[in-house]
């Protein structure tokens, strides 16, 4: 194990280094039309998501450095977006859309995307729960 002169392990290149750091946006509101049922779709519904991304976080740790990591605020607003324009019958397709807009930028190896969708279960609140890699990446 080779390590710098501050006595941290080194890794080479960039696969693997960085693979356990997370951004994440735990209780994200979105605002989308969902459901499958026609009463379900006359009106948006509100929905809460649990976001976390793999991603190196080290370039943005060594520069103090915005455009070194990912700027949360713009990833909201993002992934509001992306809720507000769909118009999907299940939770499943909503996630996957969201997962796509998350990896779509090149830093994000995987995206692990939660959302929940209260009063759709009397008494329990539902929540479906994804994750995605990169496509191309080691152990993918």
């Amino acid at each position: 194990m080779q390590k710098n002169e501050k006595g941290f392990r080194r890794t080479s290149g960039r696969s693997g280094g960085g693979a356990e750091d997370r951004v994440s946006l735990l209780g994200l509101s979105l605002r989308t039309t969902i459901g499958v049922y026609p009463e379900e779709r006359r009106v948006f519904r509100d929905l809460e998501a649990d976001v976390r991304l793999s991603v190196d976080l080290r370039p943005a740790g060594r520069s103090d450095d915005l455009a070194d990591t990912i700027d949360y605020a713009s990833l909201a607003e993002r992934l509001r977006a992306v809720a507000a324009a769909a118009r999907f019958r299940l939770l499943e397709a909503l996630a996957e859309a969201l997962a796509a807009e998350a990896l779509a930028d090149p830093r994000v190896a995987a995206a692990e995307i939660a959302l929940r969708k209260p009063g759709a279960v009397p008494g329990a609140l539902a929540e479906v729960r994804i994750v995605r890699r990169r496509r191309g990446r080691a152990g993918a």
